[in-house]
């Protein structure tokens, strides 16, 4: 999010990430009545999902299923869940310093290379908690009181100083701190023999802290003279909260033959649609910020003195999948064609999804703030000449994006030890006129391993188990290469320059990036204008 800028000038903000997903999960059986394709996210959570690559829509085994394909619900044994993935994202970005930039930059070299900064690239845990209650051999109820998106990073931190001069990354982000949680109950019903569907509901609840710097004036450029950023910049940030983001998924699975099941899923979110607030710090980066102390920011408040001052949109993408899962009975095992029990019932399976999420519809984060007819801002900003644009909006360059995921389980030991493999692709999802550091939407491709080990308790009938799940994902990012025009607009908090000016408001940055085989980032030359 861009708090205070202009729409004068473009800069190129590539990034490139190398991720690393874990899952380890714990299952209970009980006795008794017998996400992603979307660009914010990776595909999926739970151990068993994401270890299969997230091919695991037409298995649906898990009370996970109340989200990813509330079908499943319908024959699944009575189940509680505690799982957690835990992520690791690196994000490394190195800015080149425009010819026409009149900025004074220490940090940048002879050729006008900075030096390269990297996120923080702590784990980032994310619990899942869920039940699934066998009401009827043909009716399943699912509830996950806890449950995310499975997102690579939710708090994202990147250094506001390099050699106490300000860093070369802080106009796109200095942090993040992301939460969206979506407690779901959902239903699955066998409505003719061997045809499933399923429904649920999502209570979204979404908060969100994100900190970047900012151009107090742009007026020095105008003129021909120099910006010094430590005694212009400011860091802003912006906070906000939504209790209710309403949601819902659609499932069905349908076995035509013993040994093939065919599904469909589907879902939907309302946007994330809220107040926010704004605070500012004047001279952040400069004298003893510089030092390492942490700056005070202080509220930017609207015109009768009220918070609340912004307004925040963001859709978040709808999604569809079909998928084709193979399986093998096993010979010899009592058959029950109103219990999913993969790994009791069968030898092995394998299964194929096709994925598909309108990122386009998610391409603009939407940031307003009061505004007067003429376009110009009406919050000024204390202790800097600069206000508060009323357009804000940030444009992530985003595209649909299609992928495929396959994977499978076989039983090494039926009905008490599984292990699995899987990967996915998926296709580019943003334009890298616009590629960021906040998230990457490059083309992926992950690889997936795991394994799950069921301990029977009770007696004869051996009705009572509990299942240990572990997973691990490695995802690589496609290079990115921007040879044109264009780019995020730069921050400032005044209005633009007229474009015959002769220098830029905030002038044109360029960049270097190259994506290693390991996704590890280094660098290559880019010229942007």
């Amino acid at each position: 999010m861009r708090i205070l800028r202009s729409r004068c000038t473009r800069a190129i903000h590539p990034s490139v990430a190398l991720a690393m997903l874990a899952g380890l999960g714990a299952t209970v059986l009980a006795p008794g009545v017998a996400r992603a394709t979307n660009i914010l996210e990776f595909p999926d959570n739970g151990s068993e999902q994401m270890a299969r690559g997230g091919a695991w829509m037409a298995r649906a085994s898990d009370p996970l299923a109340a989200f990813y394909n509330p079908a499943g619900l319908a024959g699944q044994q009575t189940r509680l869940t505690l799982q957690a993935n835990i992520s690791v994202e690196n994000t490394c970005f190195t800015r080149q310093l425009a010819k026409n930039d009149p900025t004074i930059e220490p940090l940048a070299g002879a050729n006008g290379a900075f030096p390269k900064v990297c996120n923080g690239g702590s784990p980032s845990p994310d619990p899942q908690l869920g039940l699934t209650y066998r009401l009827t051999p043909k009716i399943g109820l699912g509830f996950l009181p806890l449950l995310a998106p499975s997102a690579p990073a939710a708090n994202n931190s990147w250094p506001m100083f390099v050699k106490d001069q300000p860093a070369p990354q802080r106009y796109m982000l200095v942090s993040s701190n992301l939460l969206l949680i979506t407690p779901t109950i959902a239903a699955g019903f066998e409505v003719v023999d061997r045809l499933r569907l399923g429904a649920s509901f999502q209570w979204g609840i979404a908060t969100f802290d994100y900190k970047s710097a900012t151009a107090a004036t742009n007026g020095a450029a105008v003129t021909g003279g120099t910006v010094d950023p430590k005694s212009n910049d400011v860091l802003a940030e912006a906070t906000g909260k939504q209790v209710f983001v309403p949601g819902f998924t659609l499932g069905a699975i349908w076995s035509p033959l013993d040994d093939l099941d065919i599904a469909g899923w589907y879902k939907y979110s309302a946007p994330v649609s809220t107040d926010a607030d704004l605070k500012a710090a004047p001279g952040a980066f400069s004298g003893a910020a510089a030092l390492g102390k942490t700056p005070t920011l202080n509220n930017v408040n609207g015109p009768q003195g009220q918070t609340n001052i912004g307004q925040v949109k963001l859709v978040l993408p709808m999604e569809a999948k079909v998928g084709f899962r193979f399986h093998v009975p096993r010979a010899g095992v009592a058959y029950d064609e109103h219990t999913r029990d993969p790994l009791s019932q069968d030898k092995f399976d394998a299964e194929v999804n096709l994925t598909y999420a309108n990122n386009s519809a998610a391409n603009t984060l939407q940031v307003r703030f009061p505004g007067n007819a003429n376009g110009d801002g009406t919050v000024p900003v204390p202790g800097t000449p600069g206000y508060a644009p009323p357009i804000s909006d940030v444009n992530h360059g985003y595209r649909d994006v299609y992928g495929v995921r396959v994977g499978g389980d076989y039983n090494a030991i039926p009905d008490k030890l599984a292990v699995r493999a899987g990967a996915f692709f998926e296709s580019n999802g943003q334009n890298p006129t616009y590629m960021n550091i906040d998230n990457v939407g490059s083309q992926k491709i992950g690889l997936a391993l795991g394994g799950t080990y069921r301990i029977h308790f009770g007696g004869e009938g051996k009705t009572r188990a509990l299942e240990i799940s572990l997973g691990y994902m490695h995802v690589f990012y496609a290079d990115e290469t921007n040879n044109g025009p264009g780019g995020l607009p730069a921050i400032a908090g005044t209005a633009c320059n007229p474009v015959e000016s002769p220098a830029p408001a905030r002038p044109a940055q360029t960049a270097r990036r190259r994506t290693a085989p390991t996704g590890r980032s280094t660098s290559a030359p880019l010229q942007i204008r």
